[in-house]
């Protein structure tokens, strides 16, 4: 009778995971109506941009009238709002042509339709007017995008955020990885864990210690959600796989170290292919949210608030949970376990997917240029990720200082810290953290020198830090690293000149054309479609059988003529860039 109602159970959740694809895909229309619109401004001159973010779950329109959203307008004049699009709202939006003000898009994957089809501007002349901070803190970036973002015209379409040459001198606390409830975990023991399976049984052992929340509410070991594409299935995995995402594509990754391309559909270690066989245990062992194949990230985000999972993919992914109980020592950090750190590394053309560029259909192009140089500026950095000067931090004897309200109010976390809106978006930051401002010679992240990590390390951080003998938690990933018990991006760099990291960081993935664009959108969804099935195998005969099933089914949808052509046109890449291979 048990494995008779699980098979109804499974059915079931197939079911409901196939509608909800279908939803996603003809739901889409509904959303352009607001979402098309443009900016606006009010009476006193101040413009509201429009931001069409390609992603979901963000969570700037929750606080229009934060601290820094307030310096904004003052700095710039201008406020910010997000439109916020999954895959499809996008596609739908991209085809309707009337845009948000400013597009944040990956240029590789949707460059040619955006510069083609006249929907972006070039900012080349607004760049000469009201770019002046870009052209001083990123001239090689503007450069490379005009080479390599433009289609040819050799002009300035799209502009990066988190740009960093350099490699950081400091660790940074981790926030990709297995991110798991550190009370629980060290109520345990702190297992060791060296493998998936050793996870599942970390996550079973604490599962069965702690079934449900304080409020009733089901505790599930782990889940996912669905509207971020294969991300669910390939992120998470870098820590035991060391295979890391390339581009834009999800079924692309490359191992650390190496300039080999991964299909991670037809590769059987790769990232997706671990993801299943988890996620299929965890399926089999009960621990496995039933919400997992159905569930939008906001759902998930929820439910993380929530207290309902012992697991997640990220310290940003667990909602508000950190920021309610880090401060009584409750929460989520993300284990410095298996084989590699997600430390962030060097980014020389900084997140290439989370590109800004100016929509045409804009009224104020001008003020859109004067915000992308503001987040871009050393001063605007800085204000992003550490506040307002005289409010946040002071300047002494020639440097900027946080003060002790400023790190208690983040130790504290909570609705007023969140206010503040202190690094609440990074992608909406043009400099990475550790850049540094030439004026001051400091980080225009003033949290990322060790004494303040140290001084605004939550309860919650440093009884993480001191079971690991640290002070904070980026210093754990250090020594490790330092040890070689673990590896992160840089530790291919070591042996690198500088010349030579910028070559390694700025080969990105061959544009597709048309043609194969359109098939690695359907393998994508074939790839969608498959994981429910491999994850609801009953026994290891059936995931063997399924799992051999769908690398033929991928090949036969072309998943080898994809390979083959990115991996060719991949390694002319780098030989054109003068990488070693």
């Amino acid at each position: 009778m048990r494995r008779k109602g699980k098979g109804r159970a499974a059915a079931a959740l197939l079911l409901s995971f196939m509608v909800t694809l279908t939803a996603c895909s003809g739901g889409a229309e509904n959303t352009t109506g607001n979402a098309s619109q443009t900016g606006t401004a009010d009476k006193n001159g101040i413009v509201t941009l429009r931001v069409l973010v390609n992603e979901t779950g963000t969570n700037w329109n929750t606080y229009p009238d934060s601290d820094i959203a307030k310096e904004i307008e003052k700095k710039v004049g201008v406020k910010i709002e997000y439109v916020e699009a999954d895959a499809n709202k996008m596609n739908v939006l991209l085809a309707g042509g009337d845009l948000p003000d400013i597009v944040r898009a990956d240029p590789t994957q949707y460059g040619k339709q955006l510069i083609d089809g006249k929907l972006i501007i070039p900012m080349d002349d607004l760049l000469g007017k009201y770019g002046k901070d870009i052209q001083e803190s990123i001239p090689t970036v503007v450069d490379y995008s005009r080479d390599n973002w433009s289609e040819g015209q050799k002009k300035l379409y799209f502009l990066p955020p988190q740009i960093q040459a350099d490699p950081s001198p400091i660790y940074p606390n981790l926030t990709i990885g297995p991110t798991m409830r550190w009370d629980y975990y060290k109520e345990a023991g702190t297992p060791p864990i060296n493998s998936t399976d050793d996870l599942l049984n970390v996550l079973q052992q604490i599962s069965a210690k702690h079934p449900t929340t304080e409020e009733g509410k089901k505790i599930y070991g782990v889940s996912m959600w669905q509207d971020w594409g294969l991300w669910p299935y390939i992120i998470p995995f870098t820590w035991i796989t060391q295979q890391s995402a390339i581009g834009s594509s999800d079924l692309f990754a490359k191992p650390l170290g190496e300039h080999r391309l991964i299909n991670v559909l037809t590769d059987e270690n790769s990232n997706y292919w671990v993801a299943m066989d988890f996620y299929n245990k965890a399926y089999r062992m009960g621990l496995l949210d039933p919400d997992a194949l159905t569930m939008k990230n906001n759902d998930y985000m929820a439910k993380a608030t929530a207290g309902q999972f012992i697991l997640g993919p990220a310290t940003w992914a667990m909602g508000d949970y950190n920021a309610k109980y880090a401060k009584d020592g409750k929460g989520f950090m993300v284990l410095p376990v298996g084989k590699q750190a997600w430390s962030g590394g060097v980014r020389p053309v900084g997140w290439a997917d989370k590109s800004y560029a100016i929509s045409k259909s804009s009224k104020y192009p001008e003020k859109a240029m004067e915000f992308l140089n503001y987040i871009h500026s050393y001063e605007g950095a800085r204000t992003l990720y550490s506040g307002i000067e005289g409010t946040h931090w002071k300047m002494e004897n020639g440097k900027p200082q946080l003060t002790k309200e400023t790190i208690d109010m983040k130790v504290n976390g909570g609705d007023a810290w969140e206010r503040t809106g202190i690094a609440l978006d990074q992608n909406l930051i043009g400099l990475g953290g550790s850049v540094i401002d030439p004026k001051t010679k400091t980080p225009v992240n003033l949290f990322s020198t060790e004494e303040a990590m140290a001084a605004s390390s939550t309860a919650l951080e440093k009884d993480f830090s001191k079971h690991y003998e640290s002070s904070y938690p980026g210093e754990v990933v250090s020594k490790m690293v330092q040890e070689g018990k673990l590896q992160d991006e840089n530790t291919p760099l070591q042996n690198m000149t500088a010349e030579e990291i910028v070559q390694e960081n700025t080969v990105v993935l061959p544009v597709l054309n048309d043609d194969l664009l359109k098939l690695e959108t359907q393998l994508k969804e074939l790839a969608a479609r498959t994981a429910a099935t491999m994850i609801l195998s009953k026994a290891d005969e059936d995931f063997a059988a399924n799992k051999q099933d769908a690398i033929a089914a991928f090949k036969a949808a072309g998943a080898d003529q994809l390979t083959q052509f990115l991996t060719t046109e991949y390694s002319k890449a780098l030989q054109t860039a003068g990488v070693k291979q």
